[in-house]
């Protein structure tokens, strides 16, 4: 499965009553392909949340693939990404990302979707619309994030937590793969983690070249 833009290019706004175990699961539409994409806490405490990514495909051509990150969250301060983890199939060992992995080279970036607290985005604040899902409808913040060329815009509801995210929309036309959507198919309760940091061995030099030729793919 293509890594992509996907990195944590995911990540909503961040809020304080996360519970371990729970998240959501989104419909992933890119370019040729559609995945299953599940966002979920796995540990959190006073000082930081550990989330954890699957990105899932179905068929003749199955594929898993996850991320676990480490988000640092201090009272005062912005939220940073301190350890990121990755495993490439339920066989494959976990492996550790190294920093450079954190961000993306083009478009909007990671630390643009880490806020410790929601008037840090009231600048990007659309309006209240309907959003209509495969389950129906619901009224959701509209914001949107514009940099580099990538236009990425999402939606946000309290009455979908933990994650908030409703829906998410990016499109570009510098760099094809950050063509993509998201659209919340359902919540999550009870999630174990596929990811035991504990475990991680150092990346392997054919992981990094992976990252590097999906970073320098238009």
């Amino acid at each position: 499965m293509k890594i992509i833009s996907l990195v944590l290019l995911f990540l909503p706004v961040i809020g304080y009553g996360f519970e371990k175990g729970s998240g959501s699961e989104y419909t992933l539409k890119m370019q040729d392909s559609i995945a299953q994409l599940s966002i979920y806490i796995t540990d959190k405490k006073k000082d930081f949340v550990n989330v954890e990514f699957h990105f899932g495909t179905s068929g003749l051509w199955i594929s898993n693939m996850w991320q676990q990150f480490k988000l640092d969250i201090r009272q005062g301060s912005s939220i940073g990404i301190s350890q990121g983890f990755i495993k490439t199939g339920k066989d494959k060992p976990v492996e550790k990302m190294i920093r450079e992995q954190f961000e993306l080279n083009t478009g909007v970036q990671v630390h643009q979707f880490l806020f410790s607290e929601k008037t840090e985005i009231q600048k990007d604040f659309i309006g209240v619309e309907t959003v209509e899902l495969p389950a129906g409808t619901i009224q959701a913040e509209h914001y949107r994030k514009v940099s580099d060329g990538q236009t990425v815009d999402f939606w946000i509801s309290s009455k979908v937590k933990p994650i908030g995210l409703v829906k998410l929309v990016s499109k570009s036309k510098i760099k094809s793969t950050n063509n993509y959507s998201i659209e919340l198919s359902s919540l999550l309760k009870n999630i174990k983690p596929a990811i035991d940091p504990l475990k991680a061995v150092e990346m392997s030099q054919k992981s990094k070249e992976m990252f590097k030729k999906v970073k320098s793919k238009k």
